[in-house]
């Protein structure tokens, strides 16, 4: 099994075409598909480091059955994912950046399309501006061809890539320098007047349930549509088939209970063909 991804120049999104040619220093991706890959506990407890104490990282339950996701066949009505992590290593064997995603796609006959779930980023600040963040957010297209091949549609069908990003907020450094990266790379995000999201919450059942309450952080999806970056809108009911796969990607993790007002608000999205605003992620 290949666990490489490749360095495919056309994945690239428009902002990042510079990584094309930047030099890498030697570094190494792999790519952890199985929670039997000996990389995967270094790629999570990474990933947990920075995220967890935000509330913003699946526990590792979660995280493990997102991996035995890959090896299930289509079932008619019920969507395919597929999740994978990307290590970059350099040549001393450091962790130099780390991403998960989730790519869906439903098969036949619904409409051919791959929508792809941005997790979570970390890069090493000693590789940050080096034109590694590019390539790690260009890897996830190959998985999403691969998905979309799985489910029996044609390779050029439509691809979205979709990170939930904070709401900006110049008091927060940390924040905004992510949000420009991503605009920077050609993203734009769902206007949240609009549409209005929130992420689940996170945390461990037990912990919610002795809260007395969930916690859904307000966030705004993000998107890069490849091939159509340039559009500043889309239609509503793309938006809205968007949301349905993040939720549903939840969904086959967290309880009923803990999606039922989420997916309520979900239903009250606008539909249909008329435009839904696509603008900067640093706009408010």
């Amino acid at each position: 099994m290949i666990h490489a991804p490749k360095l495919i120049p056309e994945d690239l999104s428009p902002g990042d075409q510079r990584s094309a040619s930047a030099d890498l220093g030697g570094i190494r991706f792999h790519r952890i598909e199985s929670v039997r890959d000996p990389l995967f506990p270094r790629a999570f407890d990474k990933l947990t480091e920075l995220f967890g104490p935000r509330h913003e990282m699946e526990t590792r339950p979660v995280i493990e059955h997102r991996l035995g996701w890959n090896v299930c066949q289509p079932r008619p009505g019920k969507p395919l994912f597929h999740y994978a992590m990307i290590l970059a290593l350099d040549p001393q064997d450091r962790i130099a950046a780390v991403r998960d995603y989730t790519a869906i796609v439903h098969a036949p006959p619904e409409r051919a399309a791959c929508t792809v779930h941005l997790s979570h980023l970390w890069i090493d600040p000693a590789h940050r501006r080096s034109g590694l963040a590019g390539w790690m957010r260009a890897f996830p297209v190959q998985t999403a061809r691969t998905l979309l091949h799985r489910a029996r549609h044609a390779l050029h069908a439509p691809i979205s890539l979709v990170g939930e990003m904070e709401i900006p907020d110049n008091q927060d450094e940390a924040r905004m320098i992510r949000l420009i990266a991503y605009e920077k790379a050609g993203y734009l995000k769902v206007d949240p007047r609009v549409v209005p999201y929130f992420q689940p919450d996170f945390r461990d059942p037990a912990e919610i349930d002795a809260s007395g309450r969930h916690l859904f952080i307000p966030m705004t999806p993000i998107i890069r549509r490849v091939g159509h970056e340039a559009e500043t809108s889309a239609p509503a009911s793309e938006i809205k088939a968007m949301i349905r796969d993040l939720y549903a990607m939840y969904s086959d993790t967290f309880r009923p209970a803990d999606m039922e007002l989420l997916w309520k608000n979900w239903k009250a999205y606008p539909d249909g063909p008329a435009p839904v605003p696509l603008i900067p992620p640093t706009q408010t």
